[in-house]
């Protein structure tokens, strides 16, 4: 199976409880909840009046949702996933709320936009990364923000002793065993997309390569000293 289609199936499955998985496993990951979380990663995201908000790998809408109270009116902010199944549970929650923004969903891939060049001013990205081709991700995303416009992303991040040859060793018997033990479509995207996870210094100079000004990380710390990092990176496109 391609990995685009597992990655499909694995969110397709899980759309009916993704925010309350999603609230779990940051719970246990972070020791914070998936709403705090996202009230932290948006605390000084906010654009201007009449400006334009894209959250890629939006799920059920929970960032487009929170922004929505933060912006000032009129704000256009859309939400881009490739699985319709989440894009549903995103409208239902939509439909069941109020909000002050315009907001739109929209089912395309991260990594292939169907935006003009330079729509928006604000890029967000919330745990999804990991699932995709980053310079191809970073492309799009750079293409489609404008000159001066921002990038804010959160995702796991590796610390950086595990590029060590031992660590890596361990990390591949890890998988190989997780893989064996968890077979369902979500733990199988996951353990493909852990090679695709990547260090702090590494994120910084992808970012760089890719157009990015500015760039910003910050470390969150974990529950136990060996987990993976959660990284908050923010970035300016540049000219």
């Amino acid at each position: 199976m391609a990995r685009h289609d597992a990655v499909q199936q694995a969110f397709t499955e899980l759309a009916p409880r993704y925010e309350e998985a999603m609230d779990r496993e940051l719970g246990g990951f972070l020791g914070q909840g998936y709403a705090e979380f996202v009230d932290t990663l948006l605390e000084t995201s906010v654009v201007g009046e009449g400006g334009s908000i894209l959250d890629i790998a939006t799920g059920t809408a929970l960032i487009p949702r929170r922004l929505a109270d933060r912006v000032q009116e009129p704000a256009r902010i859309v939400g881009l996933d490739i699985t319709p199944a989440m894009l549903e549970q995103g409208q239902a929650r939509l439909l069941s709320g109020e909000h002050p923004a315009v907001i739109s969903l929209v089912c395309a891939s991260g990594m292939q936009m169907p935006f003009p060049q330079g729509l928006f001013d604000l890029v967000v990205c919330g745990f999804g990364t990991h699932h995709m081709e980053l310079s191809r991700l970073l492309s799009e995303i750079r293409r489609v923000l404008k000159v001066g416009g921002n990038l804010v992303l959160a995702d796991v991040g590796l610390p950086a002793w595990w590029r060590a040859f031992w660590a890596g060793a361990l990390l591949e018997g890890l998988l190989f065993a997780y893989r064996l033990v968890y077979r369902n479509a979500r733990a199988q995207a996951e353990a493909a997309a852990l090679a695709n996870v990547r260090t702090a210094e590494e994120w910084h100079a992808l970012l760089s390569d890719s157009g990015f000004i500015k760039v910003d990380i910050a470390e969150s710390r974990t529950r136990r000293r060996w987990y993976p990092r959660a990284l908050t990176m923010r970035a300016v496109a540049g000219g």
